[in-house]
């Protein structure tokens, strides 16, 4: 009798397993692929259409999805497209940087629903930049018309030494940073779950769910920007190390009598290609161009460097060809290191300057390592290189987590300890193994 009891109850546990799979997989990709219709959502899930519309109308019903328009389907009939809640389901993001902090409202889907920005001097104290963020959030909630208590949780993304599980900030060199208890700091004046990541890792998921990286299960997104670091995607997975700082790439040494690190050392990657260095190097090659003539000053900014790069300034130019080395130096480093499929190249660096990706592509070509030719060096999806995203994507893969758990009302109130990973998510969506019908 006692037998026959539990091989019911592992049946139903097992169906009920098997219902939570394939609810994941539909939620994950709406939040991959943004608002859809459930017949499009059955063919990229292999379900029958009927055990969708079982899934998700228990959903629609809670008004965890909305419809949001309609489509064409055959025979010209009319399908709704159902997306995320944007009025009910939203996490909070923050993109903390050296003189900057942007903050946002993004949905379930990846959506910004609300933008912002403030300056600080550099070097600002952590408690300063914490109090700011928080009100900006808070006057974001009430011009949406939210309870900011009712946002799903709080995503913070910084560039430096992080350790995501303690949510403790171990150094932040170019902030000025030591041992802040970031996560804490947060929590408090938000009343809101945080979950602090590193910046390379936080855009490198984003790039596993929403971008360039959604085909490729070894990469390395490396960000550029004030700092330099990099997010290691392998076997689907992101690496993480000993000690949770694995993609500290900027702190390779490259030239050991260049100049001083952040760090303590001499002549890191990063001192020659974030943003200080690049003023660095701009500085050298105008005092050196004498008499040469140059558009360029010691104002110019990034987009300056690459508008008079196409021009053919012969300062810009030089800027362009020393920075392009030093990074094919410590790319080339990354493909031996980690063999990637791609490198995917984010931050503002990229982004501002795009001529030097090719400038840097040009030398790794002329290289006499023919592994480095077979490594595609591509600009970051414009998705997922926004750093809101990026910071707000540990948030958002949780809150799937506990939607698949049952909790329409409300989720992310009791998964504090959980979320789903980047890497699962971008394992469903390059044609790993699916979940299968009820």
């Amino acid at each position: 009798m006692s037998r026959g009891i539990d091989q019911a109850s592992v049946r139903k546990l097992g169906r009920a397993d098997l219902r939570r799979k394939n609810k994941w997989l539909l939620l994950h990709l709406i939040q991959a692929l943004g608002p859809n219709s459930q017949a499009e959502l059955a063919r990229r899930s292999g379900l029958s259409p009927t055990t969708v519309s079982g899934i998700l109308q228990p959903l629609v019903e809670a008004r965890v999805l909305v419809e949001e328009g309609k489509t064409l389907f055959r025979l010209g009939r009319k399908a709704s497209i159902l997306a995320f809640n944007p009025r009910t389901l939203l996490t909070a993001a923050v993109v903390v940087d050296q003189e900057e902090c942007e903050v946002a409202l993004v949905d379930l889907s990846a959506r910004v629903v609300d933008h912002a920005a403030f300056g600080y001097p550099r070097y600002s104290g952590p408690m300063e930049v914490v109090e700011r963020a928080a009100a900006h959030l808070a006057a974001m909630a009430e011009r949406n018309g939210l309870d900011p208590k009712g946002l799903l949780g709080v995503g913070v993304a910084i560039p430096g030494l992080v350790d995501a599980v303690s949510g403790v900030v171990h150094v932040a060199a170019n902030l000025g940073w030591r041992n802040v208890h970031l996560r804490a700091l947060f929590e408090e004046k938000t009343g809101l779950r945080t979950r602090i990541e590193h910046l390379g890792r936080a855009k490198a998921r984003a790039e596993a769910t929403w971008g360039k990286g959604t085909e490729h299960r070894n990469f390395v997104c490396l960000e550029i920007g004030s700092g330099l670091g990099a997010g290691v995607m392998v076997d689907g997975r992101i690496l993480s190390g000993a000690s949770a700082w694995a993609g500290e790439v900027g702190h390779t040494p490259i030239d050991p009598d260049g100049p001083r690190c952040a760090c303590g050392r001499n002549g890191c990657l990063e001192v020659y290609c974030a943003t200080p260095g690049i003023r660095r190097c701009l500085l050298e090659c105008l005092e050196a161009a004498g008499a040469m003539r140059s558009r360029l000053s010691m104002a110019s900014t990034l987009a300056d460097l690459s508008e008079a790069s196409r021009e053919g300034d012969p300062v810009a130019q030089r800027v362009l060809e020393e920075t392009a080395r030093r990074l094919a130096q410590g790319i080339t480093g990354i493909i031996w290191n980690f063999d990637p499929e791609v490198i995917i190249v984010s931050g503002a660096v990229a982004r501002q300057w795009p001529e030097l990706i090719e400038a840097t592509r040009a030398v790794l070509s002329a290289g006499v390592t023919v592994r480095s030719l077979e490594v595609p060096l591509v600009p970051a999806s414009q998705e997922a290189d926004a750093g809101v995203i990026a910071a707000s994507a540990r948030v958002l893969f949780a809150a799937i987590e506990e939607l698949a758990d049952g909790d329409a009302a409300h989720p992310g109130a009791q998964a504090a300890g959980r979320e789903a990973s980047a890497e699962t998510s971008a394992a469903a969506l390059a044609g790993g193994p699916r979940p299968g019908g009820e």
